[in-house]
């Protein structure tokens, strides 16, 4: 490819171009991977269509489609850079919905008391970090505009998300144990409960034969 094929401020335009799509085709696998291997079709469609408009700026540089106006290949270049940016949002906004449910299935039947036992870090750092993240959301989410895209907020944006994956796969890691010290709490308590209803009964026995016992000598 010539050197001087692109201009410096497409070859710019591009290299962004370039992260933008590394961003999403990520976020649309661990989409993926998060909702049980399930598409979510809408970032898909907006990459198909960035894919046209490049096409588009290929075929005048190649000098496959000549007579174009002057400012066609910067048009495209942006309504490819549009694209991306509108399926890198709708990934994130997808996988932040994933995300919450995730947590709440995978803590789902956790006892508070294995939480405090056998995960402290869990209310200590996690959980505290994890209000933190997801209070900033709506901050990216309000310099969303495909008109006057703001990349650095995508990037953070995507950065929040990464995060609160690792503490997913955290929580993740510790549900086996969690779930096995609810299982023998209640284990442990259905034996307690057998015992207090054996005294229970043994008590009632001997009472009521000391009670016709005292009965008979009167």
């Amino acid at each position: 490819m010539p050197d001087d094929l692109f201009s410096s401020d497409e070859l710019t335009q591009l290299k962004e171009i370039t992260e933008l799509y590394s961003i999403t085709k990520t976020l649309i696998l661990y989409s993926e991977e998060i909702n049980n291997l399930e598409s979510f079709v809408p970032p898909i469609n907006e990459i198909k269509d960035s894919h046209d408009h490049l096409m588009r700026v290929l075929s005048v540089k190649f000098g496959l489609n000549e007579g174009m106006p002057t400012d066609y290949t910067k048009k495209n270049i942006d309504k490819v850079f549009s694209h991306l940016y509108r399926a890198a949002f709708e990934s994130l906004d997808y996988i932040r919905i994933c995300q919450k449910d995730a947590i709440s299935e995978k803590l789902r039947d956790v006892s508070n008391d294995a939480l405090v036992g056998v995960f402290p870090e869990y209310y200590n750092i996690i959980r505290p970090r994890l209000e933190v993240l997801i209070e900033q959301i709506p901050t990216y989410k309000k310099d969303k505009d495909i008109g006057k895209p703001d990349l650095e907020a995508l990037r953070k944006y995507n950065s929040t998300i990464l995060e609160i994956k690792e503490h997913i796969k955290v929580i993740e890691s510790k549900r086996a144990s969690l779930i096995d010290f609810d299982v023998r709490r209640r284990a442990e308590k259905t034996a307690d409960d057998r015992k207090m209803f054996i005294y229970m009964t043994i008590s009632g026995v001997i009472g009521a034969v000391i009670g016709a016992l005292i009965v008979g000598f009167l």
